[in-house]
């Protein structure tokens, strides 16, 4: 066949390019397959193929599998399958203050920072400045196609971040009509509603065809009080002789708490002022009078001596404590393709987003000192203070602890705007298929925080005396600078003029850009006699950009626990990778079709330098019912721009300092020579004690980001086979074996163990020393920086298994899909060092086996579809021991869910469902009755919908 110029020098410039891994299936075994058994065609690597077939393990969720999960949101379909953990959900980040309301996922529980996310195959700007996950709340579910869910070997495909794999999900490329669909679910408990709407619309007519999307979702917030099971949580008996008993809190009183509990009360703390003398407590009436605080039963002293109490005045936790997020989304998502001709077609795709997620704490928690001569307290108060005067303190001084609950809960709005556009021109040149793109993405992420107060201010403002018949602040300054008495020991007599002077608004904004622009050209090189050798060539730029501007208060520190530091940081990045599928065997005995599978990447970071990905494998169609595929590779990922630019933020610890004089006869013994050494080579002498000032408080410090760090890399293997047995129709089994080995991970250490890790090292030459600051004549510690570094390695792996069978019967056609995971291995290690690795496997976030398991049911205009999800029990800790406590044994879980729809009409479609229709609580147990990340934490809640098309 005649080859025009061109297309001869594109073949010669994929052949010239590197080698590695990928996937091709030939058209004929693709052919072949679809006719056997139905198959959706996923993208495993830039050449389309079907998902069975692909050399990577691929499993496919389709946009009607949301419909029929009974959920509007990407992330909360992604948060049930067996090969994912939840990284952030708005279930379990509520105090996370920047991330509130965002969705992360997280493939094989090695971080979201580890998973990458591809809409169309194409990168999709992160959610939260710094970061690199993408926050899947900017995905709207109507224009959802199918979802691909690609582990192992994905960075020599796709690039950096794609060490545990590859979410990629495809959109509707065109749609003809008008739908609306509603939906609302119902908790049978109050809290956590929901509600949707959506319209879509579009046409395929003519040469352009299009489709956009407007939809709008709201869920309302969960407090611990609303749910019975939180507001009854466990707590655990504590006695030396015994050890510690689960029991429940309403029949056994005496107790020491170990989570939140509904009655469970601080006394520390309390609305009015509180204070010890003589050993007894004491607060005030809502009208300010002393009086002798009312407080329930003691509990025996916590480890660190602390006494709470089940009931009485102070702080209740479960009256401060917020389970899920309020969440308000409105997604506008539009697609278009023009087709120039036969040959050539313009595609549009535009994303709008915007999100408003809303946080909430307790309020203000104070503790300060208070003189006898304080002007605000009753005359009974002062003289109580004055009975503890002393040299010091002629007027006695107790410390308060003040929970400021007339001035409301600490709230924080989190207002994130996303807007996207990306363009392309794909086609054929000849025999081969080209896709060139460029993309933009910004996002606008602001944080507002409500009801915080200037803290030096509010200690200025409740410290008064008497002056010249008139109460006013103590300090002249403060007075010069507008401070008034603020009286807080009652409820609501505190003069407002006041309060506005000690409390403020905060606001930090936040910008997130990415921009890509590359180009994509695939196609079959040539033949060889097992068939044709098929290959791809990309080449891609992208920059990254992050910046983050705190209010001024904030970044001077003056505001209540919120000091935040501006970020500014940006990256790029020059990219080409090839991949080649070369057929090796084909149609003899045995080996119908043997495929040799290779990729490679070749990277430019601008912050973390050159690397590379690969990978090879072997893809094996033994015959029409057996195929077998193994596949090697190294990915990379380069270290974020929050990793990279954090910007200085104090943090203060208690520190250790090993070597003090006064630690020479309690030094570990497996370390102790390399302490000395290290402490003799940087000269401090061995008579060395740090000042009593020193030892008296906690030490200042800095977390930062470090511009040194390296890219982590990791070595991945997969082995796994397709079978589809011609004496069972429509029915399939995927087994793969997958292990992730990964190397130079990035972490970051307290300034405790920096000091730690530097001393007990081989020697002075490690990533810890220099961290940490001492003054050159005195010898102490006098700073350390918390930057993350290169210094973990991690160990996970595992087996998946899909099975998929369709029956059709007179009655009905049946399906059946069954998605499983076991965990065979999760190592840890933060250091390298033998005696810091840690064993994960079977703890609550990482089970070993993990199913979902989905019957659905079809008749004429009926469908159902009950589905399982089932995580085997696990344990608290596997470094437990019975001195510790003795409820580590965390029981297996499983949850049910019934969805149902009917076809009234060709255009009126009704939904129902009961999701958790059993209504599983969490494990009723210390560490995990509450953990959203592992469980079911909203109940047993009813969904209905409609969709109409016009």
């Amino acid at each position: 066949m005649q080859k025009s110029i061109l297309n001869t020098a594109v073949r010669l410039a994929m052949l010239a390019a590197p080698v590695a891994i990928s996937g091709f299936s030939t058209v004929a075994v693709a052919q072949e397959e679809t006719a056997r058994v139905e198959r959706i065609e996923v993208t495993g690597s830039r050449i389309k193929r079907i998902g069975e077939l692909a050399p990577t393990p691929i499993t496919v969720i389709t946009g009607d599998s949301l419909v029929s999960a009974g959920v509007v949101n990407v992330g909360d379909l992604l948060h049930k399958m067996p090969n994912t953990l939840v990284g952030l959900s708005p279930e379990t980040s509520n105090n996370t203050i920047f991330a509130s309301g965002l969705n992360n996922t997280d493939l094989r529980g090695l971080g979201s920072s580890r998973t990458l996310v591809l809409v169309n195959g194409r990168r999709f700007v992160s959610g939260a400045p710094g970061s690199s996950a993408v926050d899947l709340n900017n995905i709207p579910t109507a224009v959802v196609e199918r979802v691909e869910i690609t582990t192992g070997g994905a960075s020599a495909v796709y690039g950096s971040d794609a060490i545990a794999g590859v979410v990629n999900i495809i959109t509707k490329k065109s749609y003809d009509g008008i739908t609306l669909d509603v939906s609302t679910t119902q908790p049978t408990q109050s809290g956590g509603e929901e509600e949707y709407a959506s319209i879509t619309f579009g046409s395929e007519s003519g040469r352009a065809s299009f489709i956009t999307n407007l939809s709008w979702a709201r869920q309302k917030q969960i407090s611990y009080m609303d749910r019975d099971y939180l507001r009854d949580a466990p707590i655990v008996i504590r006695n030396p002789r015994v050890g510690a008993v689960d029991f429940d809190a309403r029949n056994e009183p005496n107790a020491v708490f170990e989570g939140l509990l509904g009655r469970q009360v601080l006394a520390a703390y309390d609305k009015t002022g509180t204070f010890v003398v003589g050993g007894k407590r004491y607060n005030f009436t809502d009208s300010g009078e002393l009086k002798e605080m009312a407080l329930g039963q003691p509990l025996p002293p916590n480890p660190n001596g602390r006494v709470d109490y089940l009931g009485g005045e102070g702080y209740v936790f479960a009256e401060n404590q917020f389970l899920r997020t309020p969440l308000d989304r409105i997604n506008l998502f539009s697609s278009m393709k023009y087709d120039i001709n036969d040959n050539h077609a313009f595609t549009a795709e535009f994303t709008y987003s915007k999100t408003d997620a809303y946080g909430e704490s307790s309020p203000a928690f104070l503790s300060f000192g208070v003189l006898g001569d304080n002007a605000l307290l009753p005359q009974a108060a002062r003289d109580l203070i004055r009975s503890t005067a002393n040299s010091d303190f002629p007027d006695g001084r107790v410390s308060m602890g003040y929970l400021a609950s007339d001035f409301g809960n600490r709230r924080y709005s989190q207002d994130r705007t996303l807007a996207r556009i990306a363009l392309g021109l794909e086609g054929f040149v000849g025999d081969y298929s080209y896709d060139v793109y460029a993309t933009s993405g910004h996002v606008q992420a602001d944080t507002e925080w409500y009801g915080e107060m200037f803290e030096q201010r509010f200690y200025d403002a409740v410290d008064a005396i008497e002056l010249d018949g008139q109460i006013v602040c103590r300090s002249a300054a403060a007075r010069a600078n507008g401070c008034l008495p603020l009286d807080i020991f009652g409820r609501g007599i505190y003069n407002q003029d006041a309060y506005n002077w000690v409390s403020t608004d905060a606001l930090r904004r936040s910008s997130i850009q990415q921009h890509v622009v590359g180009a994509s050209v695939s196609g079959e090189l040539f033949e060889v006699p097992a068939g044709g050798v098929a290959g791809a060539l990309t080449a891609e730029y992208r920059k990254e950009k992050a910046d983050t501007l705190p209010d001024p208060a904030m970044r001077d520190g003056l505001l209540f626990n919120n000091q935040s530091a501006p970020l500014a940081g940006d990256f790029d990045v020059k990219e080409m990778a090839a991949e080649l599928s070369v057929p090796l065997l084909a149609d003899l005995p045995f080996a119908d079709m043997l495929t040799l599978e290779t990729a490679f990447r070749w990277m430019d970071y601008s912050t973390s330098g050159t690397d590379n990905a690969w990978k090879i494998g072997l893809n094996w169609a033994v015959n029409d019912e057996l195929r077998v595929r193994v596949n090697r590779s190294k990915s990379v990922r380069a270290p974020n721009i929050g990793e990279l630019y954090n910007p200085p933020g104090q943090t203060f610890r208690s520190i250790t300092d090993w070597c003090a004089s006064s630690r020479a006869n309690a030094l570990p013994e497996k370390y102790a020579d390399n302490i000395r050494a290290n402490c003799a080579a940087q000269g401090i002498p061995t008579s060395f004690e740090p000042s009593a000032e020193w030892f008296s408080s906690t030490r200042p410090g800095f977390i930062v980001g470090n511009t040194e760090l390296k890219n982590e890399v990791a070595k991945d293997i997969t082995v796994g086979f397709v079978y589809t047995p011609a004496f069972i129709d429509n029915f399939s089994l995927t087994v793969d074996y997958w292990k992730f080995d990964i190397s130079d991970m990035i972490n970051s250490f307290t300034g405790t163990s920096l000091v730690t890790l530097c001393y007990q090292a081989d020697s002075l030459d490690n990533p810890y020393c220099p961290l940490i600051e001492r003054d050159p004549q005195t010898f102490e510690i006098v700073n350390y920086f918390e930057k993350p570094v290169n210094s973990a390695v991690s160990r996970t792996s595992g087996f998946d298994i899909e099975a998929n069978y369709r029956l059709a019967t007179a009655v009905g056609d049946f399906g059946f899909r069954l998605i499983s995971t076991y965990l065979q291995e999760r190592m840890y290690n933060s250091t390298g060092r033998p005696d810091d690795q840690v064993i994960n496997t079977g703890e609550v976030l990482r089970p070993k086996w993990k199913h979902r398991w989905t019957t659905d049911y079809t008749y004429a205009d009926f469908s159902a579809a009950l589905t399982m999800t089932h995580r085997s029990a696990t344990v608290l800790s596997n470094t437990w021991s019975p001195n510790v406590n003795n409820y580590n044994d965390v029981p297996s879980y499983t949850t049910f869910d019934l969805t149902a729809r009917y076809n009234v009409s060709p255009k009126l479609q009704l939904r129902t469902g009961m999701l958790n229709m059993f209504d599983r609580n969490p494990p009723r147990q210390p560490g995990v009755y509450d953990d959203g990340a592992a469980f079911e934490v909203i109940g047993r809640r009813i969904t209905a919908g409609l969709k109409y098309d016009f």
